[in-house]
């Protein structure tokens, strides 16, 4: 039975809450799921060895160029002449495409009033696939690394920057670490594109031997790094996603106006900090009780 699971949303961590879907739709029907998603998703390093997966293909779902883009959409999902094609977005520009699809089944998932993502997406999952049980397992399978309690990857910046913690309070918590002796390495993570926005905390610690900067790494680099530290802290962003779908201790910081608490979703051992309601100094006391 060939299988298209379609996932326009754009975030790194609403990859990751599809994991449940895609994983219950495998197990039902003992076939490998073709995935259709958007580039920045990073959908082929991070479901690299998910054994569910039969493809990823990645395609512009934006709404620039929207008869354009629905048309390349529609002759997408026509190229795999599918058993099943499911839409996990309620997106009329999408939804049309796909009921006009040479798939035999068409599903998409219908507007309620959810707004945490991954909570919609397991509830549209029960609702519109009621004969498929689904897992809370998200959990990334991804090659095992030596972890290191002593390492720690802190991630600075956030998606459009509408979740930042100040740069100030980052550079208090950094000084703080440094302090602790059982710390072995800090990794600091930003957008590349940022470099100028944190040159003042590029400049601070460029001499620190224990202060690694991963900007300039690539994906699945960046990936093996986190995956060797036990303490992932920062904006809630992709990033933090990553850190709790590899089981690792997660600080999230958000701010309630553009976030909910989404990765507790993936992993309830995530400790939150609405940075609207708690003094920073807090959050960084809080933060260094756990370092050890």
């Amino acid at each position: 039975m060939k299988i298209v699971l379609v996932v326009p949303y754009r975030g790194i961590g609403d990859l990751i809450f599809h994991i449940p879907l895609i994983r219950g739709l495998s197990k039902k029907y003992n076939s490998k799921i073709t995935l259709i998603t958007n580039k920045v998703s990073k959908a082929k390093n991070l479901l690299k060895n998910e054994k569910s997966i039969q493809e990823i293909e990645y395609i512009s779902f934006q709404r620039e160029n929207q008869i354009k883009n629905s048309f390349l959409f529609y002759k997408k999902i026509n190229s795999f002449k599918s058993d099943i094609c499911i839409l996990t977005a309620p997106t009329r520009r999408l939804i049309i495409p796909l009921i006009f699809s040479n798939s035999k089944k068409k599903i998409y998932f219908k507007k309620d009033n959810t707004r945490d993502l991954s909570k919609y997406i397991i509830k549209q999952s029960k609702i519109e696939l009621p004969n498929i049980q689904f897992h809370k397992n998200y959990f990334l399978k991804l090659k095992k690394n030596k972890i290191s309690k002593k390492n720690i990857f802190i991630s600075i910046d956030s998606r459009h920057d509408s979740n930042n913690w100040s740069l100030i309070y980052y550079i208090e918590l950094i000084k703080q670490i440094l302090k602790k002796k059982s710390t072995n390495k800090i990794f600091i993570n930003f957008d590349p594109s940022k470099v100028k926005a944190f040159k003042k905390i590029l400049d601070l610690f460029k001499n620190e031997k224990k202060i690694f900067f991963t900007y300039k790494s690539n994906f699945n680099k960046l990936i093996s790094i986190m995956n060797n530290c036990s303490l992932v802290i920062g904006n809630e962003s992709g990033p933090i996603c990553i850190g709790a779908a590899l089981k690792k201790k997660v600080f999230s910081i958000y701010y309630p106006k553009h976030t909910n608490k989404s990765s507790k979703t993936i992993y309830n051992k995530v400790k939150f900090f609405n940075s609207d309601k708690i003094s920073s100094q807090k959050i960084i006391s809080s933060i260094l009780k756990n370092i050890r």
